[in-house]
């Protein structure tokens, strides 16, 4: 995908970028001022599998499953499940003491993923593919179904009135464990008919406005949107994943926020994107936004323990030992500048990771594969 779409290629990248950066409480905060990270980011990749999604009359809906769950499920166990092995290793390394890690535990974790969609804390923003998956095989059910009676137009407004009510639904009462994943459902998959509406019908349309009138109007309209709210980070769910932590008196607010954060770094990379597109490094980071998701947690933790090595012999100021012991997502920010050190372990640590992986795990899985080939059929 990314490849063959230079435009779409760098926005990925993009989009995972500020998931890390999100991630260290704003190390570059890359104009979050006008627009927050957690206002449109993971709408965003929602979007992108819209732009490129395909599905007709003709699509196999068994083979189209398959390929989805080899694409997004697999990869998301494969990283998961050996995450609660990293993270019960990480804890013996903090605290010294053994924890438990019994079948049921297991079990348990295993139990959470089409609720929360987390089965360890420490790759937390694995969420997001579980929901993504079923996203795109209920659109999929949709469509093939509906397929003779299908208009886009129709279809969106359908899916923003049910996005809408949910927002206001959660907001007024909240949700329970046992509805959380349909209410994702109900709250992403809107996203996906936009960016086929995007490609089908703005895309090209777009080209022909002034990028800059069109910012500028994006920007206008954010102005006076967050002056109207009672904050103006008041745009979206603090914490996604659970839909909790929405204050604004509107629920129309979130789409709003993703709708035209969206469109406004679409419109940067059309205008500025261009130089980027043959850059061998956002080439790589786009085709690994699946890794970065999983390891970057992962990442910070190893970057706290080498801290907390050299605050044994060294006292590192302000470095909070229990808080360190006790929760993945603790950062030393007695520096506020070491926040990009977490940005650069985050991002570059888990692409090395990937570079291990390919050289060592996934090419000689596959030499031994090839080698085997033959054997097998004669």
């Amino acid at each position: 995908m990314a490849k063959e779409n230079k435009k779409f290629m760098l926005l990925s990248a993009i989009g995972i970028i500020m998931v890390i950066d999100a991630h260290t409480w704003g190390a570059f905060g890359i104009l979050t001022n006008y627009f927050p990270f957690n206002s449109f980011f993971m709408p965003m990749f929602v979007f992108i599998s819209g732009y490129f999604n395909k599905i007709d009359q003709n699509t196999d809906l068994s083979k189209y499953t398959i390929k989805k769950f080899k694409t997004l499920m697999l990869p998301y166990f494969g990283i998961s499940i050996p995450a609660i092995f990293i993270d019960w290793l990480l804890k013996i390394f903090k605290t010294g003491t053994i924890p438990p890690l019994s079948f049921n535990y297991f079990l348990r974790s295993c139990g959470k993923v089409f609720t929360s969609g987390i089965i360890n804390d420490i790759v937390s923003p694995m969420w997001f593919v579980p929901m993504l998956f079923s996203v795109q095989i209920i659109y999929a059910l949709l469509k093939k179904a509906l397929y003779k009676q299908w208009n886009s137009k129709t279809i969106l407004i359908f899916f923003l009135t049910l996005h809408i009510y949910i927002v206001w639904y959660v907001k007024e009462y909240g949700v329970a464990t046992y509805k959380l994943f349909l209410f994702k459902i109900i709250f992403f998959i809107p996203f996906i008919e936009l960016g086929i509406i995007y490609r089908n019908v703005l895309e090209e349309k777009l080209k022909k406005i002034s990028p800059i009138l069109l910012l500028s109007c994006l920007l206008l309209i954010n102005m006076i949107r967050t002056m109207i709210m009672p904050s103006s980070y008041d745009i979206a769910f603090n914490s996604l994943f659970e839909l909790s932590g929405f204050s604004s008196p509107y629920p129309i607010t979130p789409m709003i926020s993703s709708i035209i954060g969206i469109l406004f770094w679409l419109e940067i990379i059309e205008m500025i994107g261009s130089p980027l597109y043959g850059n061998r490094i956002i080439n790589y980071i786009s085709d690994n936004t699946f890794f970065i998701m999983g390891f970057h947690i992962i990442m910070f933790n190893l970057l706290n323990c080498i801290l907390f090595i050299i605050n044994k012999f060294i006292e590192l100021p302000g470095f909070d030992i229990e808080t360190f012991q006790g929760s993945n997502w603790y950062r030393w920010e007695h520096f506020p500048q070491f926040r990009y050190a977490y940005f650069l372990v985050g991002l570059f640590g888990s692409l090395a990771l990937k570079q291990i992986y390919n050289r060592f795990i996934k090419k000689p899985v596959a030499g031994r594969m090839k080698v085997s080939a033959p054997a097998k059929q004669s």
